[in-house]
């Protein structure tokens, strides 16, 4: 057994201890129905990854039908979401690993929402180039509803019998769009200066802390994701010099851990935790032996494309075969049992989308020419 670090325990700062440092990334799989209920697809992808790592998080999962950017995704803004939702925390959760719900609101970039309800809500009621609609600014009093709307999800997530939650703080979703003053032009609590445009992520962080401890108690995960930067073509945005002002603060309010969205700027973030949560990198490896490496200034990895291929990933290394690690897809026989969603594999073989994908994804194609997918019925009950 070569790893070290990789394959060691880790405990978080709310009593959930794990046996390696593998989790398995928010995906977006497309997997849910139009309504964003869960389906047989959801189930199978996650369940066929229960052994791909210790904690798997799912797919961003909606707080507010006003929320919703990604199609046929998850949501969990009612308690009608509740039953499918359980039933995907047994599918991941059967080999005694955990699993969080990663909870988001995608403000301006509501496009789903957009098509659904007819209207989008952000930061700040200004013109954007790339985006043609109109966005309605939401009011402080608005701004407050979306926060304790985190918390209601949070609650949900513990109903359904999930281990925690991540708050989605990355990707230029709503919580980014107030961190950064492209979007955010606001003059009151919520945005002006830096400080204050830290306060919609804080106040939800907040939130789902209160929520967490009052439904879990001591055994429970709340992490943070964020963007480490994100420059416009006009130059406005945020540098990693603010963001480790952020990434500062959200160290002090007694988080689980904090998940970068690269690997650019490890030592830098994790000089600035300085211990006092767990920081989780996104290494864009497949091999544990590249994996391993990338823990020098990190506490634990995050993996997507890696655990797509590899369903085994963290079991493998615990069980001392990280040369069995497969790290390309070499046939279409081998891609048809990796339970990816269809609309997945659309999405990944679109020539004109900008994902990153595994190597031999090519082998899914025959999969789209010969399979007719119905409409997988809805888990409600």
């Amino acid at each position: 057994m070569i790893m070290r670090k990789l394959n060691s325990p880790l405990a978080f700062r709310h009593g959930i201890e794990i046996p390696n440092r593998v989790m398995m990334a928010p995906m977006t799989s497309k997997a849910a129905s139009w309504e964003g209920h869960i389906v047989d697809e959801d189930l199978a992808f996650f369940g066929h990854r229960s052994k791909a790592a210790s904690i798997l998080v799912t797919v961003a999962t909606a707080v507010s039908k006003y929320g919703e950017k990604f199609s046929f995704q998850m949501s969990i803004y009612d308690d009608s979401f509740i039953p499918g939702m359980r039933q995907l925390a047994e599918r991941m959760k059967r080999h005694g690993n955990k699993a969080l719900v990663q909870i988001y609101h995608s403000g301006l970039r509501s496009v789903v929402s957009l098509e659904k309800h007819g209207r989008v809500f952000g930061p700040s009621n200004v013109k954007f180039g790339e985006i043609p609609y109109e966005i309605t600014e939401l009011t402080e009093d608005e701004v407050w509803d979306v926060v304790r709307m985190f918390g209601d999800a949070t609650r949900r997530a513990y109903l359904a019998g999930f281990d925690g939650v991540e708050i989605h703080g990355a990707y230029s979703h709503l919580i980014q769009q107030f961190f950064s003053p492209y979007s955010n032009k606001r003059t009151d609590f919520f945005g002006g200066t830096l400080k204050k445009r830290m306060n919609f992520a804080l106040a939800i962080v907040d939130e789902v802390q209160k929520v967490a401890r009052d439904c879990w108690g001591d055994n429970y995960i709340v992490g943070y994701r964020l963007t480490e930067e994100k420059r416009h073509a006009n130059g406005d945005g945020y540098g990693i010099e603010e963001t480790l002002q952020l990434i500062d603060a959200l160290a002090g309010k007694e988080l689980d851990y904090i998940q970068a969205c690269d690997n650019s700027f490890n030592e830098a973030i994790y000089n600035t935790i300085k211990g006092r949560t767990v920081f989780i990198t996104v290494p864009h490896t497949f091999s544990a032996s590249d994996t391993q490496k990338e823990l020098e200034h990190a506490d634990m990895v995050s993996l997507a494309r890696a655990c797509l291929i590899e369903p085994e990933f963290a079991d493998k290394i615990n069980e001392g075969r990280e040369s069995e690690i497969i790290t390309a897809i070499t046939s279409t026989a081998m891609a048809e049992s990796l339970q990816w969603p269809h609309r997945m594999i659309e999405w990944l073989l679109d020539p004109n989308g900008s994902e990153e994908v595994p190597e031999g994804i090519e082998y899914f194609a025959p999969l789209l020419e010969r399979v007719k997918f119905s409409h997988p019925q809805e888990i409600q009950s």
